[in-house]
């Protein structure tokens, strides 16, 4: 093999492991252009789409009752973060915990959030955190008085905000 193939195929290898790294949600990309994201979220059909300079919130009710929503942050014109609400049922926050478990491995932390006696709104929280390498992945479920909230949130390093 010659030099020049050893370098190509490092390379390659290299590019590959970068790519890895990287989240894919709802044909939605890290990395994709806000343009790109913004014509995803358009064949999604939602009800009501909130667009800003480095965000993008989509969100309906279905006909079922449930909410339906998804919400992007792009860094320098690049997605950086998803969080999409799930249907909020504990079992199915379970199994999502299970599945990423089995995915990723042990979560990297975990943690509950009672509630603050001082906040104005009742809720107690369990969150878990997956990290590979450059990726963060936060699976939560919420509790609130009248209605509960399941979301997961897949993150990358970026140069606009700093990822706990």
């Amino acid at each position: 093999m010659t030099r020049f193939a050893k370098r190509l195929s490092l390379a390659s290898v290299l590019l590959l492991c970068g790519v890895a790294n990287a989240f894919e949600v709802d044909a939605l990309h890290s990395g994709m252009s806000f343009q790109e994201a913004r014509s995803v979220i358009e064949r999604f059909s939602y009800s009501k789409v909130e667009i800003k300079e480095n965000y993008i919130g989509a969100w309906d009710i279905l006909a079922t009752g449930t909410n339906r929503s998804i919400y992007l942050n792009f860094c320098k014109g690049r997605l950086v973060q998803v969080q999409k609400h799930l249907q909020p049922r504990f079992d199915y926050f379970v199994r999502l915990v299970d599945e990423k478990r089995k995915q990723l491995g042990h979560p990297t932390d975990a943690w509950s959030e009672p509630t603050d006696v001082t906040s104005a709104v009742e809720s107690n929280a369990i969150r878990f955190l997956w990290r590979d390498k450059n990726d963060y992945i936060v699976v939560s479920y919420i509790q609130f008085p009248s209605n509960n909230q399941l979301d997961i949130s897949h993150r990358i390093k970026n140069e606009c905000w700093q990822v706990p």
